[in-house]
C-alpha cells in the first residue's frame, strides 16, 4: 500500500512539471508559425495529453480487457469536462475562444453521436474502428489545420479578465535553434505527462484492486481519472497563466481524440464488445458531457466558464462517480 501511495505522489509531481513544459513549448511553437493557441491546444497539446488513454486502452484490448478500454474512454471524457474544466474554472474563470463554438465543440458532439450509434449493437468492429480513426480523426486534423478559419479573438467581450503572464514575445524569430528548443521542451513535457500518469495510474489501480472493483468500474473511475491527470495538470497551469485558449481547447480536443483516436485505434487492434447496460447510464453520461458544453459556453453573457459553473461541474462529476460505483 505504501508503494502505491508513493507512486501516486511521485506521478503527480512529474505531471505538474510536464504540464508546465508542454505549455511553454506549445505556445512558443504557435507563435513561431503564426498559429492560433486554440489550434495548438486542440490538436498537439490535446493529443499529447491523451497519450496515457491510448496506451492504457490498447494494452487493455490486447489483454482481452475490453471493459477497461471502453470504460477508460467514457470515464476520461466525462472527467475532462466535469473535473478538468470544473477545476480550471474554480481556479480562474476561463474565457471561450469563438472557434471552439463554431468548430471543435460541434466536432466533439458529432464524434460522440458516432460512438454512441456505432456501439449500440454491442461493440465496435475493426471497420468501425477504421471509420473512427482513419476517417474521423484524420479528417478532423486536416480540417482543423488547413480548412477551418481561426478568429483571432475570444468569443464575445471579456472585460475584467487578467492578462496572460510570462508569455514569449509575439511572433518570435523562427530560427532553427529556437524551434529545436521549443520542440524539445514540448516533447520532454509530453514524456513527463505520460510517465507521471503511468506511475499515478499504477499506484491508484493497485489501491483500487484491493477493494475488488470490476474492470469497467476501475476503468471509468480510477484509471480514467489517472489518465486524465495530464489534462488536469495542463489545464490548471494554462488557466493559472491566463492561457484561456489552451485551457479549454486541451479538454475539448482530448475528448475528440479519445473518441476517434483512442477508441478507433483500439477497435482496429482488437474488436471491442461492450455491455449494453452501459446505455442505461455511462453512455448517457458520455453524451451529456459533450452536450453540456453548448449551454455552458453559449448562454453565458461573457462567454466564460465561471467559478459557479465550475463548482456545478465538479458536483456533477462527484454524482457521476457515486452512481458508477453503486452500479459496480
Amino acid at each position: 500500500m505504501l508503494v502505491d501511495v508513493l507512486l501516486v505522489a511521485g506521478g503527480l509531481a512529474i505531471l505538474l512539471s510536464g504540464a508546465w513544459l508542454v505549455l511553454r513549448g506549445a505556445v512558443a511553437i504557435a507563435l513561431m508559425y503564426g498559429l492560433s493557441r486554440v489550434v495548438v491546444g486542440a490538436t498537439v497539446v490535446a493529443f499529447g495529453t491523451s497519450a496515457p488513454e491510448l496506451v492504457v486502452s490498447l494494452t487493455a484490448a490486447a489483454g482481452d480487457s475490453g471493459g477497461l478500454a471502453v470504460g477508460n474512454v467514457i470515464g476520461s471524457n466525462v472527467a475532462n469536462v466535469a473535473l478538468v474544466l470544473g477545476l480550471g474554472a474554480v481556479l480562474t474563470p476561463i474565457a471561450v475562444h469563438s472557434r471552439l463554438l463554431s468548430w471543435e465543440i460541434p466536432a466533439l458532439i458529432v464524434a460522440t453521436l458516432a460512438v454512441l450509434l456505432l456501439g449500440i449493437d454491442g461493440g465496435y468492429a475493426r471497420w468501425e474502428g477504421f471509420l473512427l480513426f482513419g476517417v474521423g480523426l484524420v479528417g478532423f486534423i486536416v480540417a482543423s489545420i488547413a480548412i477551418v478559419p481561426t478568429p483571432s479573438v475570444l468569443a464575445g467581450e471579456t472585460p475584467g479578465l487578467p492578462e496572460r503572464t510570462e508569455l514569449p514575445e509575439d511572433q518570435p524569430d523562427r530560427t532553427a535553434n529556437a524551434l529545436a528548443l521549443a520542440g524539445a521542451t514540448l516533447v520532454l513535457g509530453l514524456a513527463g505527462l505520460t510517465l507521471g500518469a503511468t506511475l499515478a495510474v499504477e499506484g491508484a489501480t493497485g489501491i483500487a484492486g484491493r477493494v475488488g472493483l470490476s474492470d469497467l468500474a476501475i476503468g471509468v473511475t480510477i484509471v480514467a481519472i489517472g489518465t486524465s491527470l495530464p489534462e488536469i495538470a495542463t489545464t490548471l497551469v494554462a488557466a493559472a497563466r491566463r492561457e484561456h485558449e489552451i485551457a479549454i481547447a486541451n479538454a475539448v480536443g482530448s475528448n475528440i481524440f479519445n473518441l476517434l483516436g483512442v477508441l478507433g485505434a483500439t477497435a482496429l487492434v482488437a474488436p471491442l464488445s461492450i455491455d449494453r447496460d452501459l446505455y442505461q447510464f455511462e453512455m448517457l453520461a458520455l453524451a451529456a458531457s459533450s452536450l453540456v458544453l453548448i449551454p455552458l459556453v453559449r448562454l453565458h453573457t461573457r462567454s466564460l466558464v465561471d467559478r459557479l459553473e465550475g463548482a456545478l461541474l465538479l458536483g456533477g462529476y462527484a454524482a457521476f462517480l457515486v452512481v458508477v460505483l453503486q452500479r459496480a
